[in-house]
C-alpha cells in the first residue's frame, strides 16, 4: 500500500497550473537574468505542488501491527469462587504471553455494573484482579460495551469474554451485534458448572392484605431434583415463628420430594401496618445444596386497622414524649423508634399514616431512605411532620436533600438574609479502595449540597501538572449560589495521587482566610499515605479557629497514617473518621459540611404572631406560647404552603408552623422544637395536647377504602398488579411503584374489566416493591368515590442464584456471531490472546496538509521578496571598498600618532638620564 493517500485528489489537477508558470518564467527571463529566473520558477513550481497537495488532503498511512486483547471476567455471585479464581489464573498467564512489544492488554470486570480493571496499555499487568461493585447481578452486556468503549483504534483488537453465561441484567447478543459491526471478535472461555442436587426456594405465597386478628395462610413452595432433607425456619418482623411447637427450637424438620414441595404457614396478625414474612430452607449436609442465597422466601403483608403514626426520636422519646402521649389520648398508635427504624425503606414507612422527625439530622440515614421519605409524601400519600431543634432542617444537613422537597418550606435562606455565612474547603485525594474515585465525587457533592446558598466552598485536588506542588483548585473558594457550578467542579473533578499534604492544606488555608466566614472548616479525605503538613502550618490553622476534619478510608493506609489523620484532626479541633464501608462517607460529609450552617439557628426569645385560618391542621387556634429559638427557614414560592405562625424579625417573617398538599400526601414543618431546650413553654402549654393531636390527624393518610382490593405477586422477573372495585363502574387509576432504592416511577393500568385494572412492572432487583394505586371510580349511585390502596412483592433473592449451570449455548453463539474463538480454562499456556486470524491491521493516518500549507506560504513570500527587491552587485562592491578605505585611513591614522607619541616618551626618558 502507497505510504500517502489523498482524501480530495480532484485537486491534483491545479498541477496543470504548472505549464503557464513555465511559459511565463521563460518569456521573463531577459529581464529578469537565467539565474533569477530560473530560480524562480523552481520556487513556484515547489509553491504549486505544495499548494495543491494541501487542498488534495494528504494523509501518511502507516500500518501498526500490534493487537489489543481486552479482557471482561464476570465477577458476579453465581460462579463459584474456585471457578473464578481459576479464571484469574487463566487471564493472568494467557495475558502474559504477547508476541510482540506493541501489544496490549487491558481489563473490565463486570457483575451488576461493569468496571475497568486495567486500561489497555503496552506498559499494563493484570498481576492484580478484583471487581468493587455489587456483585448479586450479572450485566454481561454492560462489560462487553463498555471493552468496546475502551479499545485503541490504532491497533486490531480482541475482546476475551470469561463468564458462566447466565445474565441478569441486558442483553450479551446485544452487544455482540455491536462487536460484529465494529469487526472485534469476541473469544469466550466458558466457565462451566452444574449444581445438579440444587435446591431452590421457589415461593413464599401470602395475601396481598389482611385485617388485625383475621386468620391467614401463607403457602411456602421449595423445588429439589432429588430427595433432600433440612430445615424450614420463618421470621415475621424479624420475630421467629414457633413452626412446630412438638419439638425445641423454632424450626420444624422436613423432607423434600424430588420436585415442588409445598408447606403452609398460618398466622394471625395482632396489630396493623406493613409486616414482613421471611422464610428459609437450612438444607442437611448431604443434601449437595450449593447454592445458599436462593434459599429463601418473602413477602409482605398489608394489616388494616387503626391509624399509626412513627415518631423518630435520637434522644429516647425525650422530644416527642408529649405528642406521642396526645396521640395515645386519641386512640391512635404512636411508635417511637429511633433513625435506624427507616431503613426498610418504603414499605416499612407505609405501615404508618404519618411520620414525624424531631430533630433528626440528615447524616443519620442513607440516600435511599432520603428517597423513600420522598416517595412516601409525594407516591404514597402519606404524612410527614419536621420538627426542629439545633440538628433539625438547614442546620441538620437536610438542604438540598430528597425529603427536603416535600417540606412546606424552602430550608436554603435568601441571598438578601444577612446572618453568618461559613466556608468550607475539601481537599480530596485519590483513594486506593474499590471506586475511590467515584466516592470522593460523591462526597464532595453531597457536601456541597448541605451547604446554604450563602456559604463558600472550595474543592482542592492534586495534579502533578498543576505546577512544582501540584496542589490546585478543581473549584476556587467562592459563594455557591445555587450549586450548580460547584457540583458539576466535582463531577469533572480529575483527583490525583499526591505525596505530600503540605500544598493543599496551604492552598486550603490561604483562601479561608481571605473570606468572611464566621465558621471556617476543612474536611480532608485519603487512604493517609501522604506526608503529614508541617506543625508550623496546623498551629496557623489552630490560631485562626479553622478546624480539620480528616476522614481515612481503607487502602494500604498503614497503623502510622491513621495516627497521622487523627492527629491532624485533633490538633486542628476536628474530628476524625475511619470509615470501612465507603456507603457511608455521604453521610459524614454531610455532618461535616453541616458545622459551617449553625448560623441558621435563631436564638432568643419570641412571641410567634399567629394568623387564625378557617381550616387546616390550626384551625381555631388564635396564639402559641412563646419560643426560645428556631431554625431560618424562608416560605416557599408561589404560596401553595400555608404559614399560619411566624416569628417576626426586623428582616421579615420567619415561618414557624407551615403546612401544604404534595403530591397524594402531605406535610408540616414547625421550625422550633416541642422540649425543653427551646419549648419549655409549650411543653407547659395545656393547649399542647389538642394543638399536635389536630396537626397529625391532618396529615393522616385516610383509611383504605374496604370495598377495593389490590393484589400484587411475581410471574419470573416481573411484577403483577391486579386492582378490583367492588362498585364494578368505570374511572380513572393511578399507579405507582416504589423500587428497593425508595425511587418511584409510573405504573400504567389499564382496565380489564368492570371495576379491574391491571399492570406489570420491572422487578429484577433484589429486595420489596411497593404498589400504590390511586383511584376516583363511579359507585353505584354515580358519585365518583376517591381512595388509594397498597400492596406489596418482595425479591428474596436476586436471579443470578436461580441458574443451577452454565449457560455455555449463548457464549458459543457469541462466539459464532463475531467470528471468535471457544477456549478452555485448560488452555491458558496455549491460548493466544493476541491472535492476528482473521482480524484486518488498522491503518493508522496522520494528516500534513496544514504543514505544507504553511512551507507553501513561506515559500511564496521568499518567492515575491526576490522578484520585487532588486540587488545591484556592482553598487555594493563599490560600497564595500569605500568602506574598507575609510577604514583603512583609519588605521594609518592611529599607527602615526602612536608613533609621534613614542619618540616624545624617549625624548623625556634621554634629558632626565
Amino acid at each position: 500500500m502507497t505510504p500517502i493517500s489523498f482524501e480530495q485528489p480532484v485537486w491534483l489537477l491545479l498541477l496543470l497550473g504548472i505549464v503557464p508558470v513555465w511559459w511565463l518564467a521563460r518569456r521573463s527571463e531577459p529581464v529578469l537574468g537565467r539565474v533569477k529566473s530560473r530560480i524562480s520558477l523552481a520556487v513556484r513550481v515547489v509553491v504549486i505542488l505544495l499548494l495543491t497537495a494541501s487542498l488534495s488532503r494528504p494523509l501518511l498511512v502507516r500500518r501498526n501491527d500490534g493487537v489489543t486483547s481486552m479482557v471482561v471476567l464476570d465477577f458476579s455471585r453465581s460462579i463459584p469462587t474456585s471457578l473464578r479464581d481459576r479464571a484469574i489464573s487463566f487471564v493472568q498467564t494467557a495475558s502474559s504471553n504477547r508476541e510482540r512489544a506493541q501489544d496490549r492488554v487491558g481489563l473490565v470486570t463486570v457483575a451488576e455494573e461493569g468496571e475497568i480493571g486495567a486500561l489497555p496499555l503496552e506498559s499494563s499487568s493484570l498481576s492484580e484482579i478484583g471487581h468493587g461493585g455489587p456483585i448479586e447481578e450479572s450485566s454481561l452486556e454492560d462489560g462487553v460495551r463498555l471493552a468496546l468503549a475502551t479499545i485503541p483504534k490504532e491497533t486490531a483488537n480482541r475482546i476475551l469474554l470469561l463468564t458462566d453465561g447466565n445474565e441478569t441484567r441486558g442483553s450479551l447478543l446485544a452487544a455482540a451485534e455491536e462487536a460484529r459491526a465494529a469487526g472485534v471478535p469476541i473469544d469466550v472461555v466458558p466457565l462451566e458448572y452444574s449444581h445438579d442436587r440444587e435446591i431452590v426456594f421457589e415461593e413464599l405465597r401470602a395475601p396481598s392484605r389482611a385485617r388485625v386478628g383475621q386468620p391467614i395462610e401463607v403457602r411456602m413452595t421449595i423445588r429439589a431434583p432429588n430427595e433432600a432433607r433440612g430445615t424450614l425456619r420463618a421470621w415475621v418482623d424479624d420475630e421467629p415463628v414457633d413452626l412446630d411447637p412438638s419439638a425445641p427450637g423454632d424450626g420444624r424438620a422436613v423432607t423434600l420430594r424430588p420436585g415442588p414441595s409445598q408447606f403452609p404457614l398460618p398466622l394471625v396478625f395482632d396489630r396493623a401496618g406493613a409486616h414482613r414474612i421471611r422464610a428459609v430452607f437450612e438444607a442437611a449436609g448431604d443434601s449437595g445444596d450449593g447454592i445458599e442465597e436462593n434459599n429463601v422466601g418473602e413477602s409482605v403483608v398489608f394489616v388494616s386497622g387503626e391509624g399509626r403514626v412513627l415518631l423518630i426520636d435520637r434522644t429516647q422519646g425525650t422530644e416527642v414524649r408529649a405528642i406521642a402521649a396526645a396521640l395515645r389520648r386519641s386512640s391512635i398508635d404512636a411508635e417511637i423508634a429511633d433513625p435506624a427504624a427507616l431503613a426498610g425503606g418504603a414499605p416499612t414507612l407505609s405501615s404508618f399514616d404519618a411520620v414525624v422527625l424531631a430533630n433528626v439530622p440528615r447524616w443519620e440515614i442513607d440516600n435511599d431512605t432520603d428517597r423513600a421519605l420522598y416517595s412516601y409524601v409525594h407516591d404514597l400519600g402519606g404524612g410527614l411532620a419536621m420538627l426542629g431543634g439545633d440538628q433539625g432542617f438547614g442546620a441538620g444537613g437536610w438542604i438540598e436533600s430528597e425529603t427536603a422537597k416535600a417540606l412546606p418550606v424552602r430550608l436554603d435562606p435568601p441571598q438578601t438574609r444577612q446572618i453568618m455565612r461559613g466556608a468550607l474547603a475539601l481537599v480530596m485525594h485519590s483513594c486506593e479502595m474499590p471506586q475511590g474515585n467515584y466516592w470522593g465525587k460523591q462526597v464532595a457533592i453531597s457536601a456541597i449540597e448541605a451547604l446554604t446558598r450563602l456559604d463558600y466552598c472550595g474543592i482542592v485536588v492534586f495534579d502533578w501538572g498543576a505546577g512544582r506542588s501540584g496542589a490546585s483548585w478543581a473549584f476556587p473558594m467562592q459563594q455557591v449560589g445555587d450549586k450548580s457550578g460547584a457540583i458539576a467542579a466535582a463531577k469533572a473533578m480529575q483527583v490525583g495521587d499526591m505525596p505530600d499534604f503540605g500544598p493543599s492544606f496551604k492552598l486550603a488555608y490561604d483562601a479561608l482566610l481571605t473570606v468572611k466566614g464566621g465558621v471556617k472548616h476543612a474536611i480532608v479525605i485519603s487512604d493517609g499515605d501522604p506526608q503529614a503538613p508541617g506543625a508550623s502550618l496546623l498551629n496557623d490553622f489552630k490560631r485562626e479557629k479553622i478546624t480539620i476534619t480528616t476522614v481515612l478510608v481503607v487502602g494500604h493506609g498503614t497503623a502510622a497514617d491513621k495516627d497521622k489523620m487523627k492527629f491532624i484532626a485533633e490538633s486542628t479541633g476536628g474530628n476524625f473518621h475511619h470509615v470501612q464501608n465507603p456507603k457511608t462517607l455521604p453521610q459524614i460529609f454531610i455532618k461535616e459540611a453541616s458545622v459551617i450552617s449553625r448560623s441558621l439557628l435563631q436564638e432568643g426569645k419570641h412571641t410567634p404572631v399567629v394568623q387564625p385560618v378557617a381550616s387546616g391542621p390550626t384551625k381555631g387556634v388564635t396564639s402559641v406560647p412563646t419560643i426560645e429559638g428556631y431554625v431560618l427557614t424562608v416560605p416557599r414560592d408561589g404560596g401553595m404552603a400555608q404559614i399560619p405562625i411566624v416569628v417576626e424579625t426586623a428582616e421579615g417573617r420567619d415561618p414557624l408552623f407551615a403546612s401544604w398538599n404534595f403530591g397524594l400526601g402531605r406535610s408540616i414543618a414547625f421550625t422550633s422544637d416541642v422540649a425543653g431546650r427551646w419549648g419549655a413553654a409549650w411543653v407547659a402549654w395545656d393547649g399542647a395536647g389538642a394543638f399536635w393531636e389536630m396537626a397529625i390527624r391532618w396529615i393522616m393518610r385516610p383509611p383504605q377504602p374496604r370495598d377495593a382490593s389490590l393484589r400484587a405477586s411475581l410471574e419470573g422477573s416481573r411484577g403483577v398488579v391486579e386492582l378490583e372495585s367492588a362498585t364494578g363502574g368505570g374511572g380513572s387509576v393511578e399507579g405507582r411503584v416504589i423500587g428497593p432504592d425508595g425511587r418511584a416511577s409510573v405504573l400504567p393500568l389499564r382496565q380489564i374489566g368492570a371495576g379491574r385494572w391491571r399492570g406489570e412492572f420491572d422487578a429484577k432487583e433484589k429486595g420489596a416493591y411497593l404498589v400504590n394505586a390511586g383511584f376516583a371510580v363511579e359507585g353505584e349511585g354515580g358519585e365518583i368515590r376517591t381512595g388509594s390502596i397498597q400492596a406489596a412483592v418482595s425479591v428474596p433473592y436476586a436471579r443470578e442464584f436461580r441458574a443451577v449451570r452454565d449457560n455455555a449455548a449463548l457464549l458459543e453463539a457469541v462466539s459464532q456471531r463475531t467470528n471468535g474463538r471457544v477456549l478452555r480454562l485448560e488452555d491458558a499456556v496455549s491460548a493466544n490472546l493476541f491472535d492476528r486470524q482473521g482480524i484486518a491491521a488498522p491503518l493508522a493516518t496522520k494528516r500534513v496538509w496544514d504543514l505544507l500549507a504553511i512551507i507553501a506560504a513561506s515559500l511564496f513570500l521568499i518567492d515575491v521578496a526576490a522578484r520585487r527587491i532588486a540587488f545591484d552587485t556592482k553598487e555594493a562592491r563599490e560600497a564595500a571598498a569605500r568602506a574598507m578605505g575609510r577604514v583603512t585611513q583609519a588605521g594609518d591614522a592611529s599607527v602615526e600618532a602612536w608613533r609621534k607619541a613614542r619618540q616624545r616618551a624617549d625624548r623625556r626618558d634621554a634629558g632626565a638620564a
